[in-house]
């Protein structure tokens, strides 16, 4: 059941923060046990901007993501929070409001 607010932009962009935050958390942790393998088998790695950013500012990465997530869900919940004190109010507003029923 859709309603009337439509969808929470913010819970959209916790979730693509999440799954960034994954994605980074598992380069993080296994390319540098790649790259160690390829050694032992005798392979140097070609170079690599992306490893080289990864290995150097891989844990900043993960931490702005991580404060990326903290952002997202208070915000996410601040938005529901608000809508349904909203809908509350509406509700208790057109609820006071006397009606003209049915009269004698």
């Amino acid at each position: 059941m859709a309603s009337s607010e439509g969808r929470n932009p913010f819970y959209l962009l916790l979730l693509l923060a999440g799954l960034v935050f994954v994605i980074t958390a598992l380069a993080y942790a296994i390319v540098p046990v790649l790259e160690e393998r390829a050694v032992r088998a005798g392979e140097i790695p070609p170079p690599s901007p992306f490893r080289d950013a990864l290995r150097e500012d891989g844990w900043l990465w993960l931490l702005l993501e991580v404060l990326a997530i903290f952002v997202f869900g208070f915000l996410s919940m601040g938005l529901d929070r608000w809508r349904s004190l909203k809908k509350g109010e509406e509700a208790e507003t057109i609820s006071s409001n006397p009606t003209n029923a049915h009269q004698d």
